[in-house]
């Protein structure tokens, strides 16, 4: 296409805002919380009812993309997602904010399962990766702008504009649509498979709620246990499904190419783990270093700006080298950061903290082109809508599983230290939370470690049959 960079820019401004919008809420819950008269326990579903939304959604909008036009889907997401954007910010109350809040996750979900198939078809596969990894690099900026964005706003202006700051990007992602956007001319004319999407949407909705619930609650809860009922019935029907009907909602058949198993499998886990080191760092540093908040968000914000600046450059990279070694490269940088992290304590230099988290973003930075690439090479045109929503629910399940093991196997190793059970910061003994910080990242390093060796071996396997083949 011609206007291939104006395309690109288009969709790249909603994916963003899209992407600001899930991060930046969180700063403003405890004000939102105060001028709503509601507790912060139940103030917090403003942040999980767009993630629950959002993930439902995804697969479904990327097969109605295949079916009806991928920017069909992401023109109608524009708006929605722009006019609910106004609308959350009118307070009507605390069930209007939420209701809005789900249909803002409604058009954020139409655009980001159907971002990376747009993509995908305006770029030729010479520069697909460079046009991938600059996306990539975009929507980290977006998840890492947010609080930032965010106490800049509550600073000088109510939590309403939280919300607004969606609306005037949003009408120029539209207007800029208008003129670039061309007319889909990839899709497919067949029949809708209803309930299989329903089903889906049902499986997708219990498995995240049941998430959420569980790490708030507890998983031995009955919501966490129903939740969970539901989501392996919903599970078993799909699949009696799918595999009944003509043209599924999701083919099965996609799975048994090893570009897009085994990329998305290596997103969850790059995700979850980045969103360990996200959470279980700011605890370190503030907690038991007895840093103040800027330098803390200082030593943080670095390893995320090195991904931004490094992603663009590994689809460069990948477009060159090949996306395959690039990811392998991605994936031991990580293994090395994890392992360094592991061995961090109370006396560790800040430098060579730094210097592993250097490696966490290096490491990310260089794995969003290839992986996207892979994943997004991997189906037929008709696919890339499912595949581009298969990516986006890959990223969003490694984030939640993440924020769900980095609790978890940190209390796990501070309980082992402490001999008794906590769920509390150990103040007397920060030994003991360090303790706990090494079990964590050396379980992270040995996974990743494990999946490393997985991936070589299918990518050496898959070079050998292609060599074969020839």
């Amino acid at each position: 296409m011609k206007n291939r960079w104006g395309i690109f820019s288009a969709i790249v401004l909603l994916s963003f805002m899209s992407t600001l919008t899930s991060s930046i809420v969180n700063i403003a819950l405890p004000v939102m919380s105060r001028d709503l008269n509601v507790p912060i326990a139940q103030i917090t579903w403003v942040a999980s009812s767009y993630l629950v939304v959002t993930c439902m959604l995804l697969l479904p909008f990327g097969k109605l993309g295949d079916l009806f036009g991928k920017i069909n889907v992401f023109k109608i997401g524009t708006v929605v997602f722009t006019i609910s954007s106004l609308l959350c910010g009118i307070n009507f109350g605390f069930a209007w904010v939420l209701l809005m809040r789900a249909i803002q996750a409604i058009g954020a979900s139409m655009t980001l399962s159907t971002n990376a198939g747009i993509i995908t078809e305006t770029f030729s596969k010479k520069q697909r990766g460079l046009a991938l990894g600059s996306f990539g690099s975009v929507v980290a900026l977006g998840a890492i702008a947010g609080p930032g964005i965010g106490g800049l706003i509550l600073t000088y202006l109510p939590w309403h504009y939280i919300f607004w700051v969606n609306v005037p990007i949003g009408l120029a992602a539209i207007l800029l649509g208008k003129f670039v956007l061309p007319k889909d001319v990839h899709f497919q004319k067949a029949k809708v498979d209803v309930w299989g999407l329903l089903v889906l949407i049902v499986m997708m909705g219990s498995f995240f709620l049941a998430l959420i619930i569980g790490q708030e609650a507890g998983f031995l809860t009955m919501p966490f246990i129903g939740l969970t009922v539901v989501f392996i019935i919903a599970l078993i029907g799909f699949i009696w499904i799918e595999k009944r009907v003509v043209n599924p909602a999701v083919n099965f058949k996609l799975f048994a190419k090893s570009d897009l198993t085994m990329n998305l499998m290596a997103t969850v886990l790059v995700y979850g783990i980045s969103f360990i080191v996200n959470i279980i760092e700011p605890i370190y540093l503030e907690q038991n270093r007895k840093l103040p908040t800027n330098i803390t968000g200082f030593i943080l914000i670095s390893f995320p700006i090195i991904q931004i600046v490094v992603s663009p450059i590994a689809g460069l990279l990948s477009d060159k080298l090949g996306a395959h070694f690039i990811v392998l490269v991605a994936l031991a940088l990580m293994v090395v950061s994890q392992f360094g992290l592991a061995s961090v304590h109370h006396a560790t230099s800040l430098i060579l903290l730094c210097l592993w988290l250097g490696f966490v973003g290096l490491g990310n930075g260089l794995f969003q082109a290839p992986t996207n690439v892979l994943i997004m090479n991997s189906v037929s045109k008709n696919q890339l809508g499912v595949a581009s929503g298969l990516l986006g629910l890959s990223r969003n399940t490694g984030m939640t599983i993440g924020s769900i093991f980095a609790n978890i196997l940190l209390f796990l190793g501070i309980d082992r230290a402490l001999g008794e059970i906590t769920k509390n910061y150990p103040f007397q003994q920060p030994t003991a939370f360090i303790s706990g910080m090494q079990f964590v990242f050396l379980v992270t390093a040995v996974v990743l470690s494990l999946f490393f060796i997985i991936q070589l071996g299918v990518i050496f396997k898959q070079k050998n049959n292609q060599q074969k083949e020839s």
